[in-house]
Parts: structure tokens; C-alpha cells; sequence
């Protein structure tokens, strides 16, 4: 039999070291199910800088869609194999994972986020869905709590990882940031693109800025009513947290260079961070 469970986590631990280290800190029986899903999450991100234009990535993610809905022959593909999997053990709610699929599609695009409230939501297909998912393998019982958690860091998750390679999308043309926060520094999505740096780009990161300090502030108070076993569901929130104020610090860097942590330095954040969630 294929061993899924080692593949999975050479997968994420190739893809996105932060979030294998930070899986090293829930418990066993949970452990290999929040793998395969941020495995997967890390496989459906890489589609835009792999395919040369949007229909190719569209085609790839639609074959993932029609996998989950009937649950075919995953052939060749053991990520699908072992996300099938898990999602058959736990109980997965299947519609979340198609919705996070079709949300993903945007990012095959170089269409601007219209507003806050469609950024949120991608935030929160893209993003809180995994923790929510995770919570549920967990056995957590669904509560206003969890909700309120998953879905405010879900958001300051995804805003501290849109500033760290920012670059990167603006180096392919992408805005993630909703357009009426770069209209209110009057900057246009061209301009937004531009090589020169100006006040009002500094301005447009101080105010997503803003926006992620506010979810983060607003998780942590619902983590904090949740049972104790839960809050290493939540250990990516200490990445995030330093993210933003290494952004803070040079608002301006996270335009021109993606910012990443060491390894040395995503390991104590997460030894020391897990005690104060």
C-alpha cells in the first residue's frame, strides 16, 4: 500500500515549511489530516506560476473538482489519493473544498479585488476554511467561538502571507488587495504595479496593515474561549504576527522582496508562541 502519510509530508515540508512545522504541534490522530489539506492548499497555489496563462490553470484545478465530487480513480496522484482519504475519515464537508477551488480561480487572473467584503471572503474560502476543517478532524464541537476564530484568522493568516509575497504578485500583474483601499491613496491598479515606490503605496500596506492587526486582535479573543487542545490549530497566527511587523517596520520592502522567516526564527516563534495562544 502506498504510503500516503510520508508523502504527504515531504510534500508540505518541500512546499510550505511553516505550516509542516507548525502541523508538528497538533496532536497525532490529526496531525496527517492538516497535512494532506495544506499539501493540497501549497499544490493549488503554485497553478499560477506554472501555467502560462489562465486556461491551463483552470482545467487543473477543475480536475481536482471533479475528483472530489465523485471520488474517482486518483491514478497517478497520491496527494488525491491521501486527500480523499482523510476527507472519507473525518468527515470532510466536500462543498468546502470546492468552494476553496472555485475561489482559487481568481488567482489565474489579473483581475483587481473589487472590494473588502469579496477580499474577505476569498480570505475566508482560501484560508479559514483549512482551520475550520482542521477544528472539525479534531472533533471540536462547532460553536460561535470557533467560528469567530477561524474566520478572523483566517483573515490575518492570509493578509500577513498576500504582504509577504507581495512582490511576487505584483510582479505578475496581480492585486489581491481590494481596489477601494488603493483608490483611497488614488492609486490605480496600474500604478499600483509601477517599479517606483511612492507615499501612497507605503499607505495602501498601512492600511491592509491595519486590516490584519484588527482580525488578529479579534482571533485571539475567540481562541481564547475555545478548549485548550484547539489552540495549536491556530499556531500559524505567530508567523503572521511577526510578519506584520516586520512589514510595519519597512512598510515599503514587502514590495520589492518577498519576506520570509528563517527557519531558525519560525522555530521559536512557534516553541514560544505555542504557549500564548
Amino acid at each position: 500500500m502506498f504510503d500516503y502519510q510520508n508523502h504527504v509530508q515531504e510534500e508540505l515540508k518541500k512546499n510550505d515549511s511553516e505550516r509542516y512545522l507548525a502541523c508538528l504541534y497538533l496532536p497525532e490522530e490529526v496531525r496527517h489530516c492538516a497535512m494532506t489539506l495544506y499539501a493540497f492548499d501549497a499544490e493549488i497555489s503554485r497553478i499560477p506560476s506554472v501555467v502560462s496563462e489562465p486556461m491551463p490553470g483552470e482545467i487543473r484545478i477543475q480536475w481536482w473538482r471533479d475528483l472530489i465530487k465523485s471520488g474517482g480513480n486518483t491514478g497517478s496522484a497520491p496527494l488525491a489519493g491521501a486527500l480523499l482519504q482523510v476527507a472519507e475519515k473525518h468527515q470532510l464537508p466536500l462543498d468546502i473544498l470546492d468552494n476553496y477551488l472555485e475561489a482559487r480561480i481568481f488567482d489565474l487572473y489579473q483581475d483587481p479585488m473589487p472590494d473588502v467584503g469579496t477580499y474577505e471572503g476569498y480570505l475566508g474560502e482560501t484560508v479559514s476554511s483549512f482551520l475550520h476543517m482542521i477544528a472539525l478532524a479534531s472533533g471540536i464541537e462547532r460553536n460561535t467561538a470557533l467560528a469567530d476564530a477561524c474566520g478572523h484568522a483566517g483573515v490575518a493568516i492570509g493578509i500577513s502571507r498576500h504582504l509577504s509575497f507581495c512582490a511576487n504578485a505584483r510582479a505578475r500583474g496581480q492585486v489581491f488587495f481590494p481596489m477601494p483601499v488603493l483608490q483611497k491613496t488614488e492609486l490605480s491598479r496600474e500604478q499600483w504595479l509601477e517599479t517606483d515606490i511612492g507615499n501612497s503605496h507605503e499607505a495602501v500596506i498601512s492600511n491592509i496593515l491595519a486590516e490584519a492587526r484588527d482580525h488578529l486582535k479579534k482571533a485571539k479573543l475567540a481562541i481564547a474561549d475555545l478548549p485548550r487542545q484547539t489552540k495549536p490549530i491556530f499556531l500559524p497566527l505567530v508567523f503572521a504576527d511577526k510578519i506584520l511587523d516586520l512589514v510595519k517596520k519597512k512598510p515599503d520592502e514587502c514590495l520589492i522582496n518577498p519576506i520570509v522567516l528563517s527557519p531558525l526564527k519560525r522555530q521559536w516563534l512557534a516553541f514560544r508562541g505555542i504557549g500564548k495562544l
